[in-house]
């Protein structure tokens, strides 16, 4: 199991040192030292020299790892070495941070830790982003091909799309109820399945992609798999919500069928413009992590009957991808449920889930995340006013199939 911090997104003050920041005791000699720069986070310094963070936190007598100013000297532990070199990426109109981190060979994550955001959903053009690590000079991006009209349907007389097709042949749209009948004369009538690729063109902005299918089906967007529900199932609906940039984008829909009805129905929306807004600071929750959360497994989506694991974990943030979480619990199919009594200052906050796939959240029994549903890996946000003092954080979350993701925090408003 791939094991990940939780994200701790934090406002690096441009002021003199606050209360609950002690000065640093004097450094010895030998000893590497970092001046904090803008927009730098405890977190973000201390996976720049591969030290944890709370023995970084204690090595300055910091208090409250909430609270570093720009300017402030912090003596790293341990036998770290000098951080690793990195690219400074100004963005461009049409980026988002899957894909700089593609370009650059490292994860979204990875980016936003490094840089203090909160919402991998909103960058800005002009916004100035450290790519952390050693990372190769960017390369140019390859002319996307020529948009075309029609799908190109590949036709394969096999559920898994293997070997070469039975044959290839151009549909207007993918727009099909079969039923119990065959795509065509050459094919038979079940236990067969399609791959339909399209270049098409996009004005650019968020669009909604809707499909409809009787058994599996996989939607990938370029490069990134958006829709994933491979699997036999009755007639469903799937929506995802995309956000494309300007021009030329490859389309591949992944299809089969098993036995019965067979169904395969796609089409798309513009909903709007893409969300390229300028990233809102954002002041941290003034408690730090203390507690681990409480965790149950279970081999279901509904969270019913035994757990088959108890556990603590540090914190929700995880990205399984296609593996499972721990030893005796499916990669597929599973369910999880975490508790936690956290200390909270009077005020209001916005707790915030990012899942693959559902996912509930609850503070004091009051649900204010409820995404129960299959996506990839979408984020969610609800505000609420806190009373100071311990108060009850459950989440809740399922994995339909395919990817794994689960990421949990919060920040007062």
């Amino acid at each position: 199991m791939k094991k990940l911090f939780l994200v701790m997104f934090i406002t690096v003050l441009a002021l003199a040192p606050m209360s609950g920041i002690v000065s640093a005791q004097p450094v010895m000699a030998g000893e590497t030292i970092h001046i904090v720069r803008p927009g730098q986070t405890l977190f973000s310094i201390a996976r720049m020299y591969g030290v944890d963070v709370w023995a970084l936190a204690r090595a300055n007598n910091i208090v409250n790892p909430n609270r570093i100013y720009i300017g402030q000297r912090l003596v790293i532990p341990g036998n770290s070495t000098m951080p690793p070199a990195t690219n400074v990426y100004v963005v461009k109109a049409g980026d988002t941070l899957y894909s700089i981190a593609r370009v650059y060979k490292t994860t979204a994550w990875a980016i936003a830790r490094a840089n203090g955001i909160y919402d991998l959903n909103h960058i800005y053009v002009g916004q100035r982003l450290i790519i952390p690590g050693v990372a190769p000079a960017p390369t140019p991006t390859p002319a996307p091909p020529a948009a075309s009209a029609q799908w190109r349907g590949a036709y394969y007389a096999n559920v898994d799309l293997s070997g070469e097709p039975l044959f290839v042949r151009n549909d207007a749209g993918v727009n099909f109820r079969w039923g119990v009948r065959s795509p065509d004369t050459r094919l038979n009538t079940d236990h067969f399945s399609v791959r339909w690729t399209r270049t098409a063109s996009f004005r650019g902005g968020l669009y909604r992609f809707t499909m409809i299918a009787d058994d599996g089906v996989r939607i990938q967007v370029d490069d990134k798999l958006v829709l994933d529900q491979w699997r036999v199932q009755s007639e469903s609906t799937y929506t995802v919500e995309v956000d494309l940039t300007p021009g030329n984008h490859l389309i591949t829909i992944e299809y089969f069928d098993d036995a019965g009805n067979a169904t395969a129905v796609f089409s798309f929306v513009r909903l709007g413009a893409a969300s390229v807004t300028p990233t809102p600071s954002a002041t941290p929750p003034s408690a730090a992590p203390a507690d681990a959360w409480h965790g149950e497994y279970f081999g279901n989506t509904d969270l019913s009957g035994k757990p088959l694991l108890t556990r603590a974990d540090p914190d929700i943030g995880f990205e399984w991808k296609l593996s499972s979480p721990a030893s005796g619990i499916p990669q597929d199919y599973f369910g999880v449920r975490w508790r936690r009594q956290i200390s909270f200052d009077k005020g209001n906050y916005a707790f915030c889930a990012m899942a693959d796939d559902g996912v509930r959240l609850y503070v004091d029994g009051v649900r204010l995340v409820d995404e129960w549903h299959p996506s990839n890996a979408l984020s969610y946000c609800a505000t609420t006013a806190l009373t100071k003092g311990a108060h009850e954080v459950k989440v809740e979350y399922y994995e339909d199939g395919g990817q794994a993701l689960i990421y949990v925090w919060w920040e007062k408003r």
